[in-house]
């Protein structure tokens, strides 16, 4: 009986060198996984394995297939072949101390059949190297009561039980002890976000220091206004709106366990090419995902995370509404939306009328900030050239300014444009919107820039209403060209 455990455990241990044994490369710099002399019930009878963690060369796992390696050296605990930096500090030793001493309060001198207890066949074998020698553990089946598992030692002809924990723990294989930390972000604080999937048009959306109109949003009420650039150009979205939508179930979006180490089978996993990648960041950090097929049984899907070469699983809860979004759940509705500070002019062509509005400095009457940083617009409004009723025309801009969509549309606009709007900014920016029929009641809004996205549908009412609206402050105003 002797020679059939130790001759098992040195083909065990060829076998698992041939294998290409896993485990974890040097992450620079590499984190110190410190040995630590685990403590042992003194209760305990029987002491399988009772090694000082110093004394510890290296232990080989195997079992189910797969191998794990552990070796000490003088910079701490390292997993042979693979990358220290995709495991948990705290898993590594916990699993490393169940190895290192391994006690039992069971004893079975003379055991029957090792087949019996699953020792024939062992489900896991581990070797020891040591500074005082070499030891082997197997582990067995579980006993029928489902608390204990059989083990026993090269040299013993004994059976010994083990608690339940410690021999799972002992036949955990690599991915058990993964470090399945992303950063947590604050979904009300986005600074961008872009989510890519197979035929469907990308979603691009950011904080842009250079659009007016989010700047001044982050002026006058310090809310940091994101800007979407895909699929539609210059639309304002507020992040609180982001959370009831695409990332209404963000509290889910963790990785639950790895899989697999390594890129070799990212095909198997569909992650060879991924039906979507997701990437957002907040102003202090961020997290890129790729998203391959569902395991239909866990309810799960297999991603990568932020570029480490291995595959992990995040629930399907998390990433339904990044496959099912609706950008009108989270877009502000408003075609054009501009404080009037920001601006230097209107222009308006259209089947109404052609107007501009320009914004002039006169006197006194221009922008002016305060003390407490609150900005003031006094400039003079004119019309074609004549002052505007100020109060008519605060009434007019509103109206301009507040012109909203109804809905979205990808159908390509026909013929010549109806209405063309365009405003220009003090920083010589510019924003033009074109107008284009659509049927009797809805003109087709395209934002410049953004023609081969979607469009935006508005009411041809909403729009005239807009425009002749100016014809009528010029009329109550009964100014002169300035």
């Amino acid at each position: 009986m002797k020679k059939k455990m130790i001759m098992l455990a040195v083909l065990l241990l060829a076998g698992a060198a041939l294998l290409g044994i896993y485990g974890y490369a040097k992450k620079q710099p590499k984190p110190e996984f410190e040995p630590v002399q685990p403590a042992v019930s003194e209760q305990s009878k029987y002491k399988l394995i009772d090694i000082k963690p110093e004394d510890v060369k290296s232990i080989a796992v195997e079992g189910g297939g797969k191998s794990v390696v552990f070796t000490v050296s003088d910079s701490g605990i390292s997993v042979e072949n693979a990358d220290m930096a995709l495991l948990d500090k705290e898993l590594v030793v916990m699993m490393f101390n169940a190895l290192v001493s391994v006690s039992s309060d069971n004893k079975i001198s003379e055991p029957e059949a090792l087949s019996v207890y699953g020792l024939d066949v062992p489900q896991a074998c581990a070797e020891y190297e040591t500074a005082n020698g070499s030891k082997t553990l197997f582990i067995g089946d579980i006993t029928p009561d489902g608390s204990y598992y059989y083990a026993m030692t090269g040299g013993d002809t004994a059976v010994y039980t083990i608690g339940k924990m410690t021999g799972e723990r002992i036949m955990q294989d690599v991915t058990a002890m993964a470090d399945l930390d992303i950063a947590v972000l604050n979904a009300n604080g986005l600074s961008r976000l872009e989510v890519k999937q197979k035929d469907r048009d990308e979603l691009s959306i950011s904080f842009d220091k250079e659009n007016s109109a989010a700047n001044a949003n982050l002026d006058k009420s310090g809310l940091q206004t994101l800007v979407m650039h895909k699929p539609i150009e210059n639309l304002l979205v507020y992040p609180y709106n982001l959370e009831p939508s695409i990332l209404k179930n963000y509290d889910k979006f963790k990785l639950t366990k790895m899989v697999e180490l390594g890129t070799d089978n990212y095909a198997l996993y569909g992650l060879d090419d991924p039906q979507m990648t997701i990437l957002m960041a907040d102003t202090e950090s961020g997290v890129a995902l790729s998203v391959g097929r569902l395991d239909e049984e866990s309810g799960e899907y297999y991603v990568t995370a932020d570029g480490k070469k291995a595959v992990y699983t995040m629930p399907k809860e998390a990433l339904e509404p990044f496959f099912d979004y609706n950008i009108v759940d989270f877009i502000q509705k408003f075609i054009s939306l501009h404080y009037r500070d920001t601006l230097e002019s209107i222009d308006i062509k259209s089947v109404y009328g052609n107007y501009t509005v320009e914004f002039r400095e006169e006197g006194d009457n221009k922008i002016t900030v305060d003390e407490n940083g609150v900005t003031r617009d006094k400039r003079k409004e004119y019309i074609d050239g004549k002052p505007a009723d100020s109060k008519a025309f605060a009434d007019y801009y509103q109206l301009l300014t507040g012109l909203t969509f109804d809905a979205l549309d990808k159908t390509a606009p026909v013929g010549e444009a109806e209405v063309v709007i365009t405003y220009k900014m003090l920083d010589g920016t510019t924003d033009t919107t074109s107008y284009y029929s659509y049927d009797d009641t809805f003109f087709t809004a395209v934002k410049k820039g953004s023609e081969d996205g979607y469009n935006m549908l508005i009411t041809k009412q909403q729009v005239k209403q807009a425009v002749e609206r100016a014809k009528e402050i010029t009329e109550l105003s009964g100014g002169v060209e300035g």
